[in-house]
């Protein structure tokens, strides 16, 4: 086993370029919906270590807090893993995990113990983590200054209808201020509301200690019509510095809440400006920062809206002063690459196809009218199916835009940079541009996971830059191959394995229960069956080996120093990504 030599790539683009929008002018995609997998191995073997197990947890819906331990559902949820800047004096020992269940752990770097730090779930009443995957604890994220003022940021996710207040207990944990009330929710404009995203601002008064004490500030309360797809991650411009125009300005994914695939009135919504679903959103949390630019509706932050650069849409009267991009089904994850300045999108598609999107400033990637390199139709017989998978294809049209309510003129859209079908994976997991030290080759490609069967995969920065723009064919994915060193077996060499095996194995060790006829707990009909269902026969992977149902529920997170860390909910575990290894071992 070795470690490649170094192959970077080094590129400065500029993010906010509106001009890498699509042209009308550019050729037609040649692209249909494909019969079978497509993506394949290259041969790619990354060495895959076991980091952290994470503590076991339950999901609340409208019970008590926190919710029993479910041995049959998904053992340990964390959702990522930040390190805190590196001028904070505890950085180089400790991550901090968002557990979806609620509670915000420190892990420790030296031990790879975990200590709550900050239960948000008990200080909220109206805090849920269900229906289905995407409610809970979502995403935390430093402020640029964190060093100094001690603040962070969190989203988490409510239901009106429970019972009681709605406002945050200062009591339910020690040394806790909230300052100020709940304040009125930026709902959808159409169709019922049902749900709740909210972000807050903590202050931590002590950044020494391992659990939080100091104040708390609701900043954005955002309603979602249906419960899948919430407001998501959240992310501030490593590139800026104080006095830029682009310092201190929160980036915030939102999904569309699964409106814009619904035939009826919330199916606009991710084209709608007037909405907050289906966007990126940008805003500036501190009220002092820039004191010219607007304040936004509840009073609790401003908006970029004077300078060089302000949001795209401020001077649009009927328009969310907020949005930055639009047109998005559920960018769940955006990650910043540093070396090119480029901001990046993992978009999960709905039935047909996954996107890869580079974000720029007041663009419009095509949602709910494009899915992938095509033409998407809602409603009817045809409801849910792309252009080519019609008894009659329909071709894609050479005038690639569409008319926004509030803009004059048609909008260019943008098409993804790379997509993968429903064939080789239901939803596209985190990635990020490798940057790190411990796996030379890898430097310049983007890594993702497809988190329901665990499978991983790699693309070039350089051909997702090339395509910017460009309605071509997806940028070439390639699948990674594990060679897995179980923390168990430690003196056993590495071997190569699927990422779904090594979940089902963990699952049933730290004594998960399978249900009827599944491995793994949640559904996946790409993995072969739902859970508490019945199994559907003849699920193989691309390589003919059968799954066993249910979902690895795999995602990535970066550290502080770049490497890639796994986050596998299903078993509770982090593992970490070490090194490249040559000759890779068979298959």
């Amino acid at each position: 086993m070795t470690v490649t030599g170094k192959n970077g790539f080094v590129f400065r683009i500029c993010l906010l370029a509106i001009s890498l929008a699509a042209s009308p002018a550019l050729r037609a995609q040649d692209a249909s919906y494909p019969p079978a997998p497509q993506l394949k191995t290259n041969g790619t073997t990354l060495l895959l270590e076991d980091y952290a197990t994470m503590p076991l947890s339950g999901r609340k819906n409208d019970g008590p807090y926190p919710a029993p331990v479910d041995m049959t559902d998904q053992l340990g949820r964390a959702n990522s893993l930040r390190s805190e800047p590196a001028a904070a004096p505890q950085s180089e020992k400790r991550f901090f995990v968002p557990g979806q269940n609620g509670v915000v752990y420190i892990l420790d770097k030296a031990t790879r113990q975990f200590t709550p730090y900050l239960d948000v779930g008990k200080i909220f009443p109206k805090f849920t983590t269900e229906p289905v995957y995407g409610m809970g604890l979502i995403s935390i994220v430093f402020d640029p200054d964190y060093a100094k003022n001690g603040r962070f940021y969190t989203v988490h996710s409510e239901r009106p209808n429970i019972a009681g207040s709605a406002n945050g207990r200062s009591d339910a944990i020690p040394n806790l201020t909230i300052d100020g009330d709940v304040t009125p929710a930026i709902n959808s404009p159409a169709g019922e509301v049902g749900f709740q995203s909210i972000i807050y601002e903590w202050t931590d008064t002590n950044i020494n200690n391992n659990t939080f004490e100091g104040t708390a500030r609701e900043i954005l309360r955002a309603g979602l019509n249906f419960p899948l797809h919430p407001m998501a991650d959240l992310l501030f411009n490593p590139l800026a510095r104080l006095g830029d125009a682009d310092y201190g300005n929160l980036y915030i994914s939102v999904g569309d809440g699964t409106a814009g695939e619904r035939a009826g009135p919330t199916h606009a919504v991710p084209q709608r400006l007037d909405a907050l679903p289906g966007k990126i959103l940008r805003i500036t949390p501190d009220l002092n920062l820039r004191p010219q630019d607007m304040l936004s509706s509840n009073g609790r932050y401003r908006l970029p809206s004077t300078g060089s650069d302000p949001n795209p849409f401020v001077n649009i009267k009927t328009a969310r002063p907020e949005v930055f991009a639009y047109g998005l089904r559920n960018p769940h994850r955006i990650s910043w690459d540093t070396v090119t300045n480029t901001l990046i999108a993992a978009d999960i598609g709905d039935h047909s196809w996954e996107e890869i999107n580079i974000i720029v400033k007041g663009g419009n990637y095509g949602w709910a009218e494009r899915e992938g390199p095509e033409l998407r139709f809602t409603g009817g017989p045809n409801g849910g199916k792309t252009a080519t998978q019609l008894e009659t294809p329909v071709a894609y049209p050479t005038d690639d835009t569409l008319m926004v309510d509030g803009l004059d003129k048609p909008v260019p859209l943008i098409p993804p940079v790379a997509y993968y079908s429903h064939q080789d994976g239901l939803a596209i997991g985190s990635g990020y541009v490798y940057r790190g030290k411990l796996m030379p080759a890898m430097v310049g490609k983007y890594i993702f996971t497809e988190m329901t069967t665990g499978r991983l995969f790699y693309t070039d920065l350089a051909a997702l830059l090339a395509n910017r723009g460009k309605r071509v064919k997806s940028t070439a994915i390639h699948e990674i191959d594990i060679a897995y060193k179980n923390a168990d077996a430690p003196t056993a060499a590495p071997v190569k394995r699927r990422m779904y095996d090594i979940v089902a194995e963990r699952f049933k060790r730290r004594g998960g229960v399978p249900l009827k006829e599944t491995v793994l707990p949640g559904a996946s009909t790409i993995t072969g069956g739902f859970r508490g269902g019945n199994l559907t026969t003849g699920k193989v992977d691309p390589y003919g080996v059968p799954y066993g149902g249910g979902r690895a529920d795999v995602r990535l997170a970066r550290g502080g120093n770049d490497e890639i860390y796994l986050i596998s909910k299903s078993d509770g575990m982090i593992r970490k990504l070490t090194a490249v290894v040559t000759p890779p071992p068979a298959r």
